[in-house]
């Protein structure tokens, strides 16, 4: 080591809100620490599409509340901006393709469809579901709804660790029930500014080595960082790829691995009116909020329009599906989006006034859906040994969330309680 290199007491990599909300509570305890992230920007999967001449915006990743993610709602307030309605009735319905309304499926009918079974060893979720679900329409309901709430098909999904996963899903309202008054942008810009001369951008990590009391952290241009600890908060499917010292790698390679990356593409298409809300089933006039598409594993659409904004259908495709199309071209999985809601919802589908997407599919930096899942073959204990410091190293994401996993609350709760239980360490 150089005298004159500087030796952080801490070093976050990722700049996501994991990262970020780590590197607030560093600050307020008055540590000195630094935060590197591999691309240009802060957030993530926390992106928003802002039109500059006029302030027009879309959310190209993460964007609904509740009020029971009290960390996210707090955020949005202290970057200036307050909740907004999404157009969510009571008596809203989702219906699937075959224009028959979906009952009993939710993160509620999973927790109760897993609780009472009995797992064999590394049987995958879609085995467990072809012993326990006799209807063949309502497995293939459960499959599409399982691949597009978690971006990952469920041939692949360790059952065992999904049921834990959903029981840490603690929703009191529906997940979607508001919204930010203006871009998630604004929440992670006001969190960047709180870290600002502390964060260095465009600089992947390498390698995290273990050297006496300290760590060296390498950068790709060849820099590194020392610090007496070290908060990785990027996804597990993202810190797999970075060597570890070997007593590391020995602790966390097998966790690391347990995880597989999902896949999502959101495609938001925007109309003069919302024409869906009166919708007839039977000859019963109801108001639609989504759309399960069954018959492609993955695909849902959902009414994501403000109760005071303009209409809006968003598209998200999960999992295999979302693979496979993000090798077409935009043009090409934009008919995909508009065929499958013309199928549905007739030929006004196809009047939409605009159409933004974004492609989450295999992202080198942030993984490619809301967040990786343990595979069939995974260690169940794998979200444990990550989420908790040893030897003054600690994993952060919203895969490894004490609750609300898979969600922004879980990425802000997931940093704050890394960087709380390394705080509780001494330093040296």
């Amino acid at each position: 080591m150089k005298p004159e290199e500087p030796v952080y007491d801490v070093i976050v990599i990722g700049a996501g809100l994991a990262g970020l909300s780590a590197a607030r509570e560093l600050k307020n305890k008055g540590l000195q620490y630094k935060v590197i992230e591999a691309t240009k920007q802060p957030g993530g999967k926390v992106r928003s599409n802002v039109e500059a001449d006029s302030g027009r915006y879309t959310e190209l990743g993460a964007q609904f509340v509740n009020e029971d993610m009290v960390e996210m709602v707090r955020l949005i307030r202290e970057a200036g901006m307050e909740l907004e309605r999404t157009y969510l009735l009571d008596d809203a319905i989702i219906i699937n393709e075959r224009k028959t309304e979906v009952g009993h499926i939710g993160f509620d009918h999973h927790a109760e469809l897993l609780g009472d079974l009995a797992f064999k060893k590394k049987n995958p979720l879609s085995a467990v579901l072809k012993e326990v679900v006799e209807d063949e329409e309502e497995a293939k309901a459960i499959k599409s709804f399982v691949a597009a709430e978690f971006t990952v098909n469920s041939e692949y999904i360790n059952p065992k660790a999904l049921k834990r996963l959903i029981g840490n899903i603690t929703l009191e309202e529906d997940e979607v029930k508001f919204q930010a008054s203006g871009p998630l942008d604004n929440v992670i810009q006001f969190l960047a500014e709180e870290s600002s001369e502390r964060i260095i951008y465009q600089a992947p990590v390498t390698d995290i080595l273990k050297q006496k009391n300290n760590y060296v952290i390498k950068i790709g241009n060849q820099q590194s960082y020392i610090a007496k600890k070290v908060i990785v908060a990027v996804p597990p499917t993202v810190a797999r790829r970075i060597r570890f010292s070997e007593s590391l790698q020995e602790r966390y390679q097998r966790a690391l691995n347990s995880f597989i990356d999902g896949a999502v593409i959101k495609i938001t298409l925007s109309y003069k009116e919302a024409f869906w809300r009166h919708f007839s089933i039977r000859g019963e006039e109801k108001t639609l909020f989504g759309v399960l598409f069954a018959e492609h594993e993955g695909v849902n659409v959902m009414d994501s329009s403000k109760v005071a904004g303009e209409s809006r259908l968003t598209m998200f495709i999960g999992g295999d599906k979302a693979k496979e199309l993000s090798e077409t071209s935009p043009e090409a999985r934009e008919q995909f989006a508009v065929d499958c809601l013309t199928e549905v919802l007739g030929d006004q589908a196809g009047k939409y006034s605009d159409s933004v997407e974004k492609v989450w599919v295999e992202s080198l930096y942030f993984g490619g859906g809301y967040g990786a899942v343990t595979h069939f073959a995974g260690d169940f204990e794998a979200k444990q040994v990550l989420k908790e410091p040893h030897d003054n190293l600690v994993f952060a994401s919203t895969e490894l969330a004490p609750e609300f996993p898979q969600f922004m609350e879980g990425a802000v709760r997931s940093g704050k309680y890394a960087a709380e239980k390394l705080i509780e360490e001494r330093f040296d």
